[in-house]
């Protein structure tokens, strides 16, 4: 075979191997689809180009651009973060209204979604010919996310001053653990959240041996989690008892009006990170980090309080 029959029979390989990917191509846009969907739209090529934008491919109106419609983005998003006088249309492609968007019209896409992310539509959204419309939560705002730090601080307030009242003694029992040594109440506590599953599941295989045991098992199921919810808000307010005390200067034992004064301050402190990392909402990175920060502080004050509570039991 010479050069010329083989370079003839790579050339139609090579036609045959991208000839499917062509018709592919071809089809997902034919004239007849994008058609079908203008109809559907009551809309033409060419009096969207008269009247407003036909852009092939992604359509971005920029924030503070003023652009008169119908806006029609064909195998492409609309993605508009600015004013748009009219309706909006994407065909093969989604309409995403953006933060401070206007469109004066509809949104509508076809094989697509409309995705409004903190904009405005004040006409209709559809998505053709499966509805697909979806309105995103907005982001949160530096005075809700305070807000809820705030609320939290407040709730955990409560729930220490129940357990001062309600297990005192076993309180104080775990604060002294902890004040004693620090490092070993941590590692305990490392060690009881790797070894709960494992021991849990443990208990429950164990049960099945017998039928007793079988009708034990959803028992298990449920105060087995209750228990170690328990332990964990025993521990907590322990640790913020602890960390009270180092800020009013009291001593272990103390009267109850006084554990009671020092046991709010405590858990205040222990959510500082989590306020300012509030504080910083919307500033990205170091609102990132921040709440990494509060994550790793609360981790580890929950941590050796439930190794202190296990340690004390």
């Amino acid at each position: 075979m010479n050069l010329k029959t083989w370079m003839l029979a790579a050339a139609l390989l090579l036609a045959a191997q991208t000839a499917p990917m062509a018709q592919t191509s071809a089809a997902a846009t034919s004239p007849d689809s994008v058609a079908a969907a203008l109809r559907a739209f009551s809309l033409t090529e060419a009096g969207v180009e008269l009247n407003g934008r036909f852009v092939r491919g992604d359509a971005l109106i920029e924030a503070g651009d003023t652009v008169q419609g119908p806006l029609v983005a064909l195998n492409g998003n609309a993605d508009v973060r600015g004013v748009v006088l009219g309706n909006v249309y994407s065909i093969f492609g989604d309409v995403i209204v953006r933060e401070g968007a206007d469109v004066r019209g509809g949104a509508t896409s076809w094989r697509g979604r409309v995705i409004v992310e903190g904009g405005r539509v004040r006409g209709s959204m559809r998505a053709w010919p499966i509805a697909a419309t979806r309105v995103a939560a907005p982001p949160m705002t530096r005075a809700r996310a305070l807000q809820l730090s705030v609320g939290w601080t407040g709730m955990l307030i409560i729930v220490g001053l129940l357990v001062l009242v309600i297990a005192a003694p076993n309180l104080e029992a775990t604060a002294r653990t902890v004040e004693q040594n620090f490092g070993r109440a941590f590692l305990a506590g490392v060690a009881g959240q790797i070894a709960f599953l494992p021991l849990l599941l443990l208990l429950l295989v164990s049960l099945t041996v017998t039928v007793v045991g079988i009708l034990l098992v959803p028992f298990a199921l449920v105060v087995a989690p209750i228990a170690l919810a328990g332990l964990v808000t025993l521990g907590w307010s322990a640790m913020a008892l602890v960390t009270g005390r180092a800020l009013r200067r009291s001593a272990a034992g103390s009267p109850r009006a006084v554990l009671i004064a020092t046991l709010g301050p405590g858990i205040a402190l222990l959510m500082i990170p989590w306020i300012a990392a509030a504080a910083l909402q919307g500033a990205d990175t170091i609102a990132l980090i921040a709440r990494i920060a509060a994550f790793a502080i609360t981790w580890v004050a929950v941590t050796a309080g439930l190794g202190g509570a296990l340690i004390s039991r």
